[in-house]
């Protein structure tokens, strides 16, 4: 998964005695462990970057960002003895450039860790991706159906997985040209807008389907994510950057697998908690819990945008709809206590009086958004 930090998840079981709730936190939730985890492939797309991330799995109850894992010789070596090398940049993440692996070769990812823990994956295939055909959408009842559609000519793909990348365009509450100068004491134009912002997300859950069971290898408006259509993600336009990867069976049933233990829980009918083993393991002590799955191949990816003009009639919840304003004087904001310091448009000529709002209504950056517009934004 994509830059996805891990926490170990374990049961909670709740003792209803006498009206009275007992939390029960096994020794595993609190256990000490830190188990390496392994995040990345070797690209095989000409002209591109490799990257690995590697950092260490906390407790489930850590507030802290997980521990990245450093200083350690990360090497991708083939089974005919070629190796390349893998440079450190930002904290755990390693990367190289310029090297595409061989049709028809099979590699593994060999770490050695700071403390001298050797770690292996298994020797594995390069697995090319085939082109997505299509991403589709419809509007239903309530929001907005997003499909992808792809197929192997050559009937060899069969195993399928996909995450994403959100982007969509809104404004703040009320459009604001003037801000209160403290220095001065009066009121200038605002040089930065902050009344238009995109913000962005990426896909949690892991997304995966076969074809095995079909007569050809054709994936057809598969699911990949719903939205409400009240969301603000459609106040303005929207678009989805979606990437596709083509996994082995192995590949494929390792991340099926985690998809049911971490994704189907909070009943009794769900998946029963187990450890998931991955294609990586220590060499150095067989009970030391590797926490990845290493694949070479390439991934493609194909966006789409929607506009509001395409959608029905829904009523978007920007989380703007408490925003009042109110009309204060030039001495009122010197004193205002509350931080209301500016207007959203003009004041009358020979008005001393502003109309004012709070920060919240006038600044999208507060919802979590940039004010700079992505460069792949299209106009």
């Amino acid at each position: 998964m994509k830059n996805s930090p891990v926490k170990l998840v374990g049961w909670f079981l709740i003792l209803l005695v006498g009206g009275c709730v007992d939390p029960y936190r096994p020794p595993e939730i609190t256990a000490p462990d830190s188990y390496l985890v392994v995040n990345g492939f070797f690209n095989s797309a000409p002209g591109t970057t490799t990257t690995i991330q590697l950092s260490r799995s906390q407790n489930l109850a850590d507030p802290k960002t997980p521990t990245a894992e450093t200083k350690a010789r990360v090497t991708i070596e083939s089974a005919h003895n070629a190796s390349y090398a893998l440079a450190e940049g930002s904290a755990g993440v390693y990367s190289m450039s310029g090297v595409t692996p061989l049709s028809g070769e099979t590699y593994r990812l060999h770490i050695k860790t700071a403390k001298g823990l050797d770690y292996y994956s298994d020797y594995v295939p390069v697995v090319t991706t085939p082109p997505i055909d299509s991403l589709s959408w419809r509007a239903e009842d309530d929001g907005v159906q997003i499909n992808v559609n792809t197929h192997d000519p050559q009937n060899n793909t069969h195993y399928y997985r996909w995450e994403f990348d959100e982007t969509w365009e809104y404004t703040a509450g009320y459009n604001s040209s003037y801000v209160y100068n403290d220095k001065t004491k009066g009121v200038d134009l605002r040089n930065e807008n902050i009344y238009n912002c995109w913000g962005s997300s990426t896909s949690k859950n892991i997304i995966t389907t076969s074809t095995t069971r079909l007569s050809r290898d054709v994936v057809s408006q598969f699911p990949l994510n719903t939205i409400a259509g009240s969301s603000i993600k459609f106040q303005s336009k929207y678009s989805i950057l979606v990437r596709q990867y083509a996994l082995s069976q192995a590949g494929y049933d390792y991340y099926d697998q985690l998809a049911k233990i971490t994704q189907n829980i909070g009943s009794i009918f769900d998946p029963q908690p187990s450890q998931i083993t991955g294609n990586i393991r220590s060499a150095t002590n067989p009970t030391d819990l590797v926490l990845g799955f290493f694949r070479v191949g390439s991934v493609v990816t194909k966006r789409i945008y929607i506009r509001k003009s395409q959608l029905p009639s829904w009523r978007t919840l920007t989380g703007y709809e408490s925003c009042v304003t109110d009309t204060l004087t030039l001495r009122e904001l010197q004193e205002s206590p509350t931080g209301v310091v500016t207007t959203y448009y003009p004041p009358p000529p020979g008005s001393l009086q502003y109309i004012t709002a709070p920060f919240a209504c006038i600044d999208c950056r507060l919802r979590g958004g940039v004010n700079k517009k992505p460069d792949f934004w299209e106009n």
